[in-house]
């Protein structure tokens, strides 16, 4: 249930903060500086993929996720999320122009996308449908088997999977599958 309503808790959330002043786009600032408006969350399936620069497996996984979003294209809306305050917007930036990325990226210096999604690594994906329902998180495939140690190829995708049964209208096989990463520090 907790899921359920993680669109409505966020917005309801967000639109507090606006009512009493305190500035809510710092902490969804897009790369570059621009707004990332999560009301069209509703129009269009979402997949969040927590991203750290200084993470090996976030910029591995980058191809990966271009790759995904260049098929679903029009069908589902991908959004890279930086938790925290470590990093910078120059290290944002020069992630986004190093491994070309295309889709939306934003800061979540305030962490209030890593407190509502749940995310505790980086990568991680949360693919939520039209009504902000998270259908699917964690893993994107299987290629990395601990922290060190990769396959040669992956031999499950596990968020590409989710993606086509939701995008089928058919039951998603596995709802979580546990990411390996680099934690994010709250």
């Amino acid at each position: 249930m907790k899921h359920i309503l993680f669109l409505v808790s966020l917005l309801l959330s967000l639109q507090a903060e606006a009512q009493y002043g305190i500035n809510t786009v710092q902490s969804l600032k897009m790369v570059p500086e621009q707004k990332y408006d999560l009301s069209n969350l509703e129009d269009i399936p979402h997949v969040f993929v927590f991203y750290a620069t200084s993470c090996p497996l976030s910029q591995k996984y980058t191809l990966t996720i271009a790759n995904l979003n260049a098929k679903y294209a029009n069908k589902v809306k991908f959004v890279g999320v930086f938790p925290g305050v470590e990093e910078t917007s120059e290290q944002f930036e020069h992630f986004k122009k190093k491994y070309q990325i295309t889709y939306p990226l934003i800061e979540d210096n305030k962490m209030v996308l890593v407190g509502s999604l749940q995310a505790t690594v980086t990568p991680e994906a949360f693919l939520l449908d039209r009504s902000g329902k998270i259908v699917y998180h964690g893993a994107i495939d299987d290629w990395v088997v601990k922290l060190g140690k990769t396959k040669q190829v992956a031999t499950v995708n596990y968020l590409e999977n989710a993606i086509e049964d939701l995008l089928n209208n058919t039951k998603i096989l596995s709802s979580y599958i546990k990411p390996i990463g680099c934690y994010i520090e709250r």
